[in-house]
């Protein structure tokens, strides 16, 4: 009872418009989808299970200990939150493209075939990585050993699809000069996220 309580108070913090009476959260027009989306842990893995609350997001699981689809919902509720709050998004860019995200979780680190930058853009080549942003809208996140989503890179993955979004360029040196988009307040705007999810202990 508790835990739906904390739901529902967090979901309403997220539906608060931060531009315009317009600019609500997202629908649960698919709750017969959403509902029949579970997880089967005798069927074939991997398999696809859609996201609540974001029309067309799914997340890719290799068994069915993998986060369960409502806490990486508020996973994403948070993080679009924040970004909210931080940079705006009065066009949607960042919205819609939250709401056609996959997100493959991974039960192992992965090693980077090509090169990388370290937050400060310093350049990586062949290191260990916990996450990685694949495409507009995909995103391999690896699921870690904590068993909380606040311990994984999923914010910072979201962070690399939104400023795809948002001015067109993933910046994959983050704080780096290279590439345009990433700032100080997007490593700040992360932690907070976090911190609100580790709140729940998510």
């Amino acid at each position: 009872m508790r835990s739906r309580i904390i739901l529902l108070i967090l979901f309403c913090l997220c539906a608060t418009q931060c531009e315009s009476r317009k600019n609500i959260i997202f629908s649960n027009s698919y709750t017969k989808i959403y509902k029949n989306s579970v997880c089967k842990p005798d069927e074939k893995f991997p398999q696809i299970v859609m996201i609540p609350f974001f029309e067309s997001a799914t997340q890719l699981v290799e068994d069915c200990k993998t986060y369960p689809k409502h806490k990486t919902a508020l996973a994403m509720m948070i993080f679009y939150h924040k970004w909210q709050e931080y940079f705006g998004d009065s066009d949607y860019s960042v919205k819609n493209t939250l709401n056609k995200t996959m997100i493959k979780w991974g039960k192992n680190v992965r090693v980077l075939d090509a090169n990388g930058f370290d937050l400060e853009g310093a350049p990586l080549t062949h290191a260990l990585i916990a996450g990685l942003t694949e495409s507009k809208t995909v995103v391999w996140v690896w699921q870690g050993k904590h068993g909380k989503i606040s311990e994984t890179s999923l914010m910072h993955e979201l962070v690399h699809i939104s400023l795809g979004a948002s001015v067109g360029n993933f910046d994959p040196d983050h704080e780096g000069g290279k590439y345009y988009g990433w700032s100080p307040a997007h490593s700040v705007m992360i932690e907070e996220a976090k911190d609100m999810l580790r709140a729940f202990n998510i």
